[in-house]
């Protein structure tokens, strides 16, 4: 799952060596395949995957080195492997999960970075001392998993997720609409990819369309934060949609059916959704920009999207 999310956390710890990361991952896996009881692998499992919580999930302090995307995760109790990019109702997908497996909400604030949801690889992600998620590495086993395991991926239509990454992350404060604590650090990081430094502490959309526009135009889009990051370069960057179980569209009923079948759960009624009630307009300079960067997510989730069109002067 590139279950990610605005928790700052994981930005705090070095980056592992890719080699360290594949060697932890083959031992999980070992543990897996020589034993038939999870129950023996506890504590090994469990300091894992504190250590997987460690593992940077992307950089928003400037352009990192390298891009390596976190995939795949897997839930080996339920054979499944779900995904689902930054502002594709991961929050809502997560929230429901964690209360189906463990018969109880989230117990903690959504202020508290220290317990944030999205990170499936924390102590709180362990049902009677199991981990809940394993980070599968190997490109051979993701390729037996694929066509093993039941997967899903969730989609959202690319220009209306760019918005509600711009209205969460990027955007000024207006009235009671205050964003994200940590907005001048996603400026920041998008001014750098730009190779501009800058003292700016958020942008409109013009500029932020601006921005990715030219982020996009000098193949840098791969270096973006998870919020910003093309759907392409995310869940389907190893797997197209077409390899996948099942693709749905976010805020389809399906997904909570699926949830609920995998976890082995008959109760599909979904908790009660987050968002901001917050509107941009649209101009045209920022929807032609827009349109522009999203074409090869258009492109490549067209069959699995209702048909939306936007125009100058929506507000959304």
């Amino acid at each position: 799952v590139l279950f990610s999310s605005s928790s700052f956390e994981s930005f705090r710890h070095p980056e592992r060596p890719p080699i360290a990361i594949a060697l932890l991952s083959m031992y999980r896996l070992f543990l897996l395949l020589v034993s038939g009881s999870y129950g023996a692998q506890v504590s090994s499992l469990r300091s894992l995957s504190a250590m997987h919580m460690e593992e940077p999930r992307g950089e928003v302090f400037g352009k990192p080195p390298h891009r390596r995307l976190r995939f795949m995760d897997y839930m080996p109790q339920y054979n499944f492997v779900p995904c689902a990019c930054a502002k594709c109702g991961t929050t809502s997908m997560l929230h429901f999960m964690y209360s189906r497996i463990f018969q109880e909400a989230w117990p903690f604030n959504v202020s508290d970075n220290s317990r944030d949801i999205h990170n499936v690889f924390q102590d709180m992600w362990e049902h009677k001392g199991v981990p809940q998620f394993l980070l599968v590495h190997d490109k051979e086993k993701q390729e037996q998993l694929m066509k093993s395991a039941y997967s899903l991926g969730i989609v959202r239509n690319p220009i209306l997720r760019l918005i509600s990454s711009f209205k969460s992350k990027i955007q000024c404060s207006t009235g009671a609409h205050k964003g994200d604590p940590h907005r001048a650090d996603y400026v920041k990081q998008l001014r750098g990819l730009q190779g501009k430094e800058t003292n700016e502490t958020c942008l409109d959309l013009d500029a932020f369309a601006e921005a990715l526009h030219q982020i996009h135009r000098e193949g840098k889009e791969q270096f973006l934060n998870d919020h910003f990051l093309p759907q392409n370069l995310a869940c389907f960057h190893t797997y197209p949609p077409k390899q996948w179980q099942r693709v749905v569209e976010v805020g389809h009923p399906d997904i909570f059916k699926i949830l609920a079948w995998k976890l082995n759960h008959t109760n599909t009624t979904p908790l009660a959704a987050h968002g901001s009630g917050n509107k941009v307009q649209l101009t045209e300079k920022s929807l032609d920009l827009l349109q522009k960067v999203t074409k090869k997510e258009f492109a490549m989730l067209k069959d699995y999207l209702e048909k939306q069109s936007f125009s100058p002067g929506d507000e959304i």
